[in-house]
């Protein structure tokens, strides 16, 4: 927890480019080098693009009454020249077809885009733990591609960035409407409720063009605003944004290992992960602060408890994630193989298998087998000792979103384990309240043991951990 508190509380936002995410990656290279692992580095992965640091802002509606709004900028804003006044004009705008409707009618305006639903009070939990009936299902999966219980289905890595690339080019498609347009800010409602402000950055470009200042407003806010507007009721907000950008940054991932100790299999590599990167809205404690200090524990675990492996057992904390799994792929890159051809390099041949946390701050319930059916008997094997602390679950689905994705579009072993939800989802992912807070302890004591044994069982077994 203390490593937690020192990368989201001490640091803070470490967005992609950011100079909070840099400082964060040499505090944890030289921690790592303080317990006694070996070749901890910073390992660069290519050109991370301008870097943005939000240095301070306003949104305030001042008519028909003051109201301080719940707002947060997106990432790569362009800052304001002072504070902007005006009334708010309600749009929608969501590709660049829908931009017809509104040209040569936004030139100077303060833009409202989209409309705020009405949930109304929520009569559930927002935080969850997996029960019997969610174990079971996720047990009795037999095809891969089945959807995951909050019905995302996955594939493949191909098939993800498809997806991605396709929704970068709507996104850009609404960023140079609003640019062309002339406008002077752009608000949007949270896709979270209970005033929880659910913000990232501007799509696709991190920068590359002028964008205007945009903003992320409370569902709450930004629905008061859209009924005073229907009643013809005057509304007006004033602003200002304040952000440093930089030019050109390097990517880096933080690199160090266990090394091996068995002449004869010490040059192959069981691999941990998680990304030290995160969004700007809060300070990315659980995601994914916490699965870093998760993966930097499980190795201090095994060097205190003098352990030598026989296999190397390395951990990554991968940055650029939050964009396109930029660190692990450009590592992937750099030591294994062509992840758009899936062709291998002759340097894969040692590689053994990759673990990877992100799925927030819940503890361990077991792990997705991405189709690896050979895995199933070594994995449960390894888990079993941890049934009494809830692991129990082997599934079979396939699982995307974050970083083991670039092992498997390599047709390498990568895994990212099953973890109670918690508020992740409802509450956390990318939003002003992802803060230490939402890091409960004994989660992440749990996820610790459990992934050190893991990596040991992995690095001590006779053979390599089988691909599919």
């Amino acid at each position: 927890m203390d490593t937690v508190s020192q990368l989201a509380d001490v640091y803070g936002p470490r967005l992609t480019g950011s100079p909070q995410l840099r400082a964060a990656a040499e505090w944890s290279r030289d921690r790592l080098t303080e317990w006694g692992l070996s070749n901890a580095a910073l390992e660069p992965w290519g050109d991370a693009g301008p870097g943005w640091t939000l240095n301070r802002f306003s949104v305030e509606m001042t008519a028909p009454q003051y109201m301080r709004i719940d707002a947060h900028p997106k990432a790569w804003s362009a800052s304001t020249s002072g504070t902007v006044r005006g009334a708010p004009t309600i749009v929608s705008v969501t590709s660049g077809a829908e931009c017809e409707a509104v040209r040569g009618k936004l030139r100077g305006a303060i833009v409202m885009n989209g409309r705020a639903t009405h949930p109304g009070p929520s009569f559930e939990a927002p935080a969850e733990r997996l029960d019997a009936a969610d174990l079971q299902k996720l047990r009795g999966v037999l095809d891969p591609s089945t959807p995951d219980l909050d019905e995302t289905s996955v594939t493949t890595y191909a098939a993800e960035e498809a997806e991605w690339v396709e929704i970068r080019r709507r996104a850009a498609e609404v960023v140079d409407c609003f640019n062309s347009e002339g406008v002077v800010a752009v608000l949007e409602p949270s896709r979270f409720d209970q005033g929880i402000v659910r913000v990232q950055g501007h799509y696709p470009t991190f920068g590359e063009k002028a964008n205007y200042p945009a903003f992320v407003v409370s569902k709450e806010h930004y629905g008061r605003m859209q009924r005073l507007i229907a009643r013809k009721v005057p509304v007006t907000v004033e602003l200002s944004l304040q952000a440093s950008t930089t030019a050109s940054t390097e990517g880096v991932n933080v690199i160090a290992e266990l090394t091996g100790t068995d002449p004869i299999v010490r040059n192959e590599v069981v691999m941990l992960g998680a990304h030290l990167d995160s969004w700007h809205g809060g300070t990315g404690a659980a995601d994914n602060a916490v699965g870093c200090a998760v993966v930097m524990e499980a190795l201090r675990i095994l060097k205190a408890a003098g352990l030598q492996p026989r296999r190397t057992i390395r951990a990554a904390l991968w940055t650029g994630e939050e964009q396109d799994y930029y660190g692990s792929v450009g590592y992937v890159a750099r030591h294994f193989g062509d992840v758009k051809t899936g062709k291998l390099k002759d340097d894969a041949e040692p590689f053994s298998v990759y673990f990877n946390l992100d799925n927030g701050a819940g503890r361990i319930r077991g792990i997705n087998l991405q189709g690896n059916e050979a895995a199933r008997p070594i994995l449960r094997a390894w888990l079993e000792p941890f049934a009494y602390l809830g692991v129990d679950v082997i599934s079979s689905i396939n699982t995307g979103g974050t970083d083991h994705m670039a092992f498997e579009a390599v047709g390498l072993p990568g895994f990212q384990f099953i973890q109670d939800p918690l508020n992740y989802s409802s509450q956390v992912h990318h939003s002003t309240v992802d803060t230490y807070e939402q890091v409960i302890p004994d989660d992440a004591k749990q996820m610790a043991v459990v992934l050190a044994s893991v990596a040991y069982h992995a690095a001590m077994r006779d053979e390599r951990f089988p691909r599919k």
